[in-house]
């Protein structure tokens, strides 16, 4: 059946807004446009006016929901549209308005903002409630990221906006003279295929909106729309999961999730290891599996050519559909389940934190919380895996551990056979032997000898707060007989400047130092830096400075303080 066909017009704001009630659904993404995005907004504007020619937003494209809402201080009705794409174009014109509204132009609120109790934009999500709370005046507190972009957007306009100070001139240009592309779809795969193809402006679209997009596409086309609304609900608790997992990233200060690494994408590429062997298996699929797919295998290789394969058994199709959907919401929802546990799970919080978990171990640790595996003795085997053959080792070998362990997790029957499993993986790529080996050798520049250091603290001092994240960023790694100056040979139980070298990079001649004092002792003897030793907070460098006031520091200290440190590691970290 031939649908409606869709209707596209230039509008200008004034034209876009009159009439219409804005709803961007629940399934759609959070708001997520930066300072950049609205300063190229508002140069866009000012050039406009300065150049007396008019302004091309781009595209906003709408389903009419065949519902109109009453207005009954204005006498209006105001037709409901639900927004497709350019949500956060259509977002930011709105907070624009608004921000005039507030400075000087009070009438715009009424004609574009809030029409009695109805609010002409509502957003899904997080959003809707906070950004009501804007347009009531009521300074909400933003406690997640997409929330304070919302409010900093209006307070950056309202700023611009008072310095421009025409505002008269401002209102009329940016109400009759910039447009929008209306695009108004009624057909349900139209509206999916505009949501791919007219992303032109905004954020670029992630293998995520086009996972969800093809599989809309492919409920529309070959089920009947059944799963169509699972989706769009699965979808949009997808978005706002990744949006509360980018929040803990940045309160936590885990620098891999709060990084542009860490993109949707991700979420595929992870999914993927817990999800595919078990798939290609109960539903006969055509590929294989692969332990190094990117995102876009996951997406084209692997979801695209399975549905392909699927198409001519629908009842098989829905079922892989269905459990695909399904399974992919669980295992992001147990992501931000497992980081939400960081403040009460130590062992957590420092793995993800302290010591800064390998992505390569990101899909095992999210399979085995979504399985309800991961107690404290997995977390410990998971951080030697991470400690001894992701950070000393400083290799990537994970084909083992991704055929043998992670893609098996989710039809495994216990617990033990997966741990068996990461165990029988350590032991290959760092077996104790080896590990000995590593740990005595210049082992400075490794990053795990900060986690290392912190833990032996731990280990000295039982009532150290070894969770305490600010205290842990403010020490840096500190070495006790320096790179320079060096001492002339011999001396201090070295025979020559070869031999000194060879020793000062090692754990023994390693310890924690707050910044501040860190900065105090570069380019010193420690004779000279004992007194700022003293000074720390962290019992072990404070008692070295007293001992080598008394003792002073030699090869020997460093021989001694490596083995006793490299035998609390064996033990620590032993499986």
């Amino acid at each position: 059946m031939i649908g409606v066909k869709p209707t596209a017009q230039a509008r200008t704001i004034y034209e876009l807004f009159a009439g219409k009630v804005f709803k961007v659904p629940d399934y759609q993404r959070n708001y997520a446009w930066i300072e950049k995005n609205w300063e190229d907004f508002w140069n866009d504007i000012k050039e406009g006016i300065n150049t007396h020619t008019e302004h091309y937003w781009g595209t906003v494209t709408l389903k009419y929901s065949g519902k109109s809402l009453y207005c009954p201080e204005r006498d209006i009705p105001l037709n409901l549209y639900e927004v497709i794409d350019g949500q956060q174009r259509l977002t930011t014109i709105y907070l624009f308005l608004l921000a005039l509204a507030r400075v000087g132009k009070p009438a715009l609120k009424e004609n574009f903002i809030k029409c009695g109790n109805i609010y002409r934009l509502e957003l899904g999500g997080l959003n809707n409630q906070f950004l009501k709370d804007l347009v009531d005046g009521k300074n909400p507190s933003a406690s997640l990221k997409t929330n304070r972009l919302l409010k900093k957007c209006l307070n950056y306009f309202e700023n611009q906006i008072r310095e421009y100070k025409k505002l008269d001139k401002l209102s009329r240009y940016f109400q009759n003279l910039t447009f929008a592309l209306e695009f108004v779809v009624q057909d349900d795969i139209l509206a999916i295929k505009a949501f791919e193809s007219l992303n032109d402006r905004g954020k670029p679209l992630t293998l995520l909106d086009k996972a969800k997009s093809f599989l809309m596409f492919v409920s529309l086309r070959y089920l009947g729309n059944r799963l169509s609304d699972k989706i769009n609900s699965t979808f949009g608790n997808i978005f706002t999961d990744y949006d509360v997992i980018k929040e803990i990233g940045e309160k936590e200060n885990i620098d891999y999730i709060k990084s542009n690494r860490f993109t949707e994408d991700e979420l595929l590429r992870f999914f993927y290891h817990h999800f595919a062997q078990y798939a290609i298996e109960k539903y006969n699929l055509p590929v294989g599996y692969d332990f190094d797919a990117t995102s876009y295998y996951v997406f084209d290789g692997f979801l695209k050519k399975s549905c392909e394969h699927l198409k001519e058994n629908p009842e098989t199709l829905e079922k892989f559909l269905e459990e695909f959907v399904k399974e992919l919401g669980s295992f992001v929802r147990s992501f931000k389940e497992l980081l939400k546990k960081m403040d009460e799970n130590r062992r957590i919080k420092k793995l993800f934190a302290f010591l800064g978990l390998n992505t390569r171990v990101y899909p095992l640790i999210i399979s085995l919380e979504l399985k309800g595996w991961l107690n404290e003795e997995m977390l410990s085997v998971i951080e030697a895996l991470d400690l001894r053959v992701y950070k000393i080792r400083g290799t990537d070998p994970r084909a083992k551990l991704y055929r043998e362990v992670v893609s098996q997790i989710k039809t495994a029957q216990n617990p033990e056979e997966v741990k068996s499993g990461i165990v029988s993986f350590i032991e290959e790529k760092m077996p104790e032997a080896l590990f000995q080996h590593f740990l005595n050798q210049n082992i400075y520049d490794n990053p795990a000898t900060k986690f290392i250091l912190w833990e032996y603290e731990k280990h000295l001092n039982p009532d150290f707060n070894d969770c305490d994240e600010n205290l842990y960023f403010e020490y840096q790694k500190e070495h006790i007989l320096a790179r320079n100056p060096r001492p002339t040979f011999p001396a201090l139980g070295f025979s020559n400047e070869e031999e000194y070298f060879a020793s000062i990079d090692k754990l023994g001649n390693l310890c924690l130092l707050e910044a501040k004092l860190n900065k105090q002792c570069q380019n010193k003897l420690p004779d000279q830096k004992k007194q700022y030793y003293r000074q720390s907070k962290l019992e072990r460098t404070k008692q070295l400075g007293f001992y080598i006031d008394n003792k002073g520091f030699s090869k020997e200290d460093i021989d001694m303080a490596t083995e006793d440190i490299v035998n609390f590691c064996l033990e620590r970290w032993n499986v």
